[in-house]
């Protein structure tokens, strides 16, 4: 939740960072005094039955610990340390959850059919001139469609053998030799994609057979690129997925930022005739109406980066929406909720251990 406020695009062009900063800083702030403090605003208890002298002072804004208009009795030495522990742990606890959190925030990047949407993919995982470390790792949702009808390549996660026999009355083979015949013969995606254009029926059976496969490999993937990347030089989870806004709501909710790439309707018309030779203009138009209208997608998306002009152009426009992704995602000084939590922890066992040691010397 935290990160998907400080995404919002509250005064990002006036002042960028600000809003993502001004987010960060506050829930770290309230997780510490609502959520670790030693006890809760109302007066009830939370931890600790006694006080230490430096520690009470500066956590509860120097007014010290009072239960039911009682003050409480100093602290022991042992009753010290248990509460550094408790604190301690639960800073460990909180800011753990804190980062994963914030890792399970990827960036969604979408299109329409014919957009630039693979290039804009390729760009993006090129650091800029400006800074090294902005590149943006992409997971392609359309590799990974591709990899689960390979026979065995993804394992456990492989759809192979579950497609092949949801479609075993209708040709969706590559033409092979017949000396290839003891072997499991590669899925057409051509043949199989005219199939479920035609048939909406077919196609939400195979939907229901892919779409868990995809996501359940795409999650996982999300969460080792933002807890381990691959590469130094990246900041930013992003997921290359066409059918982005297609899917449903679900699908949506996992994307804190969602870009689009688009253009008009026009040039995206000529793009396919020109890439797809094959297909009849009226098949192309049939195409790009089975998806959602790009003009709606543009109004469904966080960031938007125009493909209208030459390849200059799209490189300004890429790098513009480069920096506007990291204005929403990275406050001033790489602040995290994670590290705000574990600042004021570490702040709060530093006062404590001061204390315990007060008091063994007593």
């Amino acid at each position: 939740l935290t990160e998907r406020l400080a995404s919002r695009n509250v005064a990002a062009t006036q002042l960028p960072r600000v809003w993502t900063t001004l987010v960060k800083c506050t829930v770290s702030w309230l997780v510490w005094r609502y959520l670790i403090f030693l006890r809760w605003p109302d007066g009830e208890g939370f931890g600790a039955n006694c006080t230490l002298p430096v520690t009470s002072q500066w956590l509860d804004g120097g007014k010290g610990y009072e239960q039911d208009e009682v003050e409480l009795e100093r602290c022991t030495a042992m009753e010290g340390i248990k509460i550094t522990s408790i604190l301690i742990l639960r800073c460990i606890f909180f800011s753990a959850a804190a980062r994963l959190g914030s890792k399970l925030q990827p960036v969604g990047l979408t299109g329409s059919i014919a957009c630039g949407k693979s290039t804009v993919s390729k760009l993006l995982r090129d650091p800029s001139t400006k800074v090294e470390k902005d590149a943006f790792t992409v997971i392609d949702v359309d590799a990974v469609a591709h990899n689960i009808l390979v026979p065995g390549k993804m394992k456990s996660d492989c759809g192979y053998r579950r497609v092949v026999n949801a479609f075993y009355r209708e040709d969706i083979f590559v033409d092979s030799d017949a000396s290839d015949a003891s072997s499991d013969p590669p899925i057409d995606r051509r043949k199989l994609g005219d199939i479920i254009f035609h048939n909406p029926t077919k196609r939400r059976v195979l939907n229901s057979i892919t779409h868990p496969l995809i996501s359940k490999i795409m999650m996982k993937q999300i969460i080792l690129e933002g807890l381990s990347p691959t590469s130094k030089k990246t900041s930013i989870v992003s997921v290359d997925i066409p059918l982005l806004f297609e899917v449903g709501l679900k699908m949506r909710l996992l994307f804190g930022i969602k870009v689009v790439v688009a253009c008009d309707e026009q040039v995206q018309l000529k793009r396919l005739m020109e890439r797809n030779t094959d297909l009849t203009r009226d098949q192309c138009e049939s195409r790009i109406k089975s998806q959602i209208p790009i003009s709606k997608k543009v109004q469904m998306a966080d960031v938007v980066i125009w493909n209208n002009g030459t390849m200059k152009d799209l490189l300004l426009n890429v790098e513009k929406a480069r920096g506007e992704v990291l204005a929403r995602s990275h406050a001033f000084g790489g602040i995290t909720l994670a590290k705000g939590i574990a600042f004021a922890g570490m702040a709060a066992a530093s006062s404590c251990l001061y204390d315990v040691i007060q008091l063994m010397n007593a």
